[in-house]
């Protein structure tokens, strides 16, 4: 068994619930299965391994939210490091990389973000240089650490505003797509001109579960009535997931038959079938399956999974040839795997379906930040950009689907099972929910190989899974976030 070992100056920096996500992970940053915990001042990580590694650490940053932060590549050894140091290593060394990188591309670097980077290095130096005392290390360590995590933000959205303006200026029309998923939400007639206004794509589910609640016996009319909305307001359509491989997208009827692979596949199919049949011609993106990797529906293996989602793929290209079809991932950074003994990480799985040459059209990224479980911590923006890049290596387009909660408060409209991730007091809140748009979506955007961004939520006043991650509240009324999202396609997509 392998042990990392870290003295911890002021625990207070780790979020309440935080050592639940506390791994280590290789150079590929995926998590090693481990347990992490406090003896004394230190935090202990066990493991299988005794490689080298990386520790991920959720950390409150002073005016930023509480982020998934990393230290650099550490050996285990008998003398424990101070976690507050290495967490200012690991981050100060990601922005010098990726900056580096950028420059070799392009990139012009205005000369405030060059002197926050030295600052930061400066800060750094200090703290790496005074560890024999430890209240002074941590404390120009977290210095370090705050005005790294401001220089990201800062090298982001210069990245994205240069970046962005070279692809306008490329002959070819940038054509990326602007959803959002409207759930179980019918707009109203007004709505239609503010949402066109946003977005030139709407995603239309078609969840198994909803449909098919009675075995044999399918109700569409909501589905009807929100594809014949989006055709009248001249919005494109993303159908889908046709199956979502969790609690929510199976029907309840199907438990009866678990462990019988052969007729759930039937069944299964049968649904995707009968949904690709009446909607063909309709709708211009098939979402064929989502959340496949991991959770306890219908007692699923990976390998059942990986058939599943083939036969599913094959099935939609037979009955359309011509519509382009994706598959999506949640938690594509597999912070799951920490905890759970699984084979396949979800850039894996992609990789099997995208070999085996079914006709995929690209590959969904399910972002839903802030939440527990079955979501993700929130972490800095070139750590999105990473993750974006490592799945363009499988050189298909991406979609990226994005939830943020507004507010930590209840929401009886959700799913109780999901709860928001809030570090501390008025951590979370509309303006919270704005501003992760501001600094995360024009990066996205600014990737090539991201052609389709999609808000996940439409609404919070009508039935939902992730609580306060709406574009419009409770009562309807539209967020600030919807403004965000407007002026980003506004500025960065050239429409009006």
């Amino acid at each position: 068994m392998g042990l990392m070992r870290l003295v911890v100056h002021d625990r207070d920096r780790i979020p309440p619930g935080g050592l639940d996500h506390v791994y280590i992970c290789g150079q590929d940053e995926l998590p090693w299965r481990s347990r992490a915990y406090f003896s004394g001042n230190q935090l202990v990580i066990e493991r299988n391994e005794d490689d080298s590694g990386r520790v991920c650490v959720p950390w409150r940053v002073a005016g930023s939210d509480s982020l998934l932060i990393g230290t650099s590549t550490l050996m285990e050894r008998e003398r424990p490091y101070l976690l507050e140091v290495e967490l200012a290593r690991g981050m100060l060394s990601n922005l010098r990389n990726q900056l580096v990188q950028w420059e070799v591309l392009g990139l012009v670097v205005p000369e405030p973000l060059q002197a926050q980077i030295t600052e930061a290095t400066t800060q750094f130096a200090r703290a790496a240089t005074l560890q024999d005392d430890t209240p002074e290390a941590a404390r120009w360590a977290q210095r370090s650490i705050t005005t790294t995590v401001a220089a990201m933000n800062a090298l982001a959205a210069v990245y994205a505003e240069q970046a962005i303006a070279i692809r306008r200026a490329h002959p070819r029309p940038f054509a990326t797509w602007f959803g959002v998923h409207l759930g179980s939400y019918l707009p109203r007639p007004g709505l239609a001109r503010k949402l066109a206004t946003t977005f030139n794509m709407v995603s239309v589910p078609m969840t198994w579960r909803q449909i098919e609640a009675t075995e044999g016996r399918r109700s569409w009319e909501a589905t009807d009535k929100q594809i014949a909305w989006a055709k009248s307001a001249g919005i494109k359509v993303c159908a889908g997931p046709l199956i979502e491989l969790d609690d929510r997208g199976v029907p309840e009827w199907t438990y009866l038959w678990e462990g019988d692979l052969a007729s759930l596949m039937s069944f299964m199919l049968g649904h995707v079938r009968t949904a690709v049949e009446r909607y063909r011609g309709k709708v211009h993106l098939w979402q064929v399956a989502a959340r496949l990797t991991h959770g306890q529906a219908l007692s699923l293996g990976e390998e059942a999974r990986l058939q599943i989602a083939a036969r599913a793929i094959t099935t939609v290209r037979e009955l359309d040839p011509t519509t382009p079809i994706v598959i999506s991932f949640d938690q594509p950074w597999a912070e799951y795997l920490a905890n759970e003994q699984l084979d396949l990480a979800p850039l894996h799985f992609a990789d099997a379906l995208v070999r085996a040459d079914l006709g995929l059209s690209g590959l969904g990224l399910e972002l839903n930040i802030g939440y527990h479980p079955r979501a993700s911590i929130h972490r800095s923006p070139l750590a999105y950009s990473r993750l974006v890049d490592t799945w363009s290596a499988l050189e298909l387009p991406l979609l990226i689907a994005l939830t943020i909660p507004s507010s930590a408060a209840e929401d009886p409209l959700a799913n109780p099972k999901v709860r928001v991730v809030s570090g501390q007091e008025g951590e979370v809140s509309p303006q919270s929910q704005r501003d992760w748009i501001h600094r995360h979506v024009p990066l996205l955007l600014a990737k090539s190989s991201v052609q389709v961004v999609l808000w996940n939520q439409f609404s919070d006043a009508a039935p939902h899974h992730y609580p306060h991650g709406g574009l419009l509240d409770k009562h309807d009324k539209p967020k600030p976030a919807l403004e965000a999202l407007r002026k980003i396609r506004e500025h960065f997509l050239g429409t009006k």
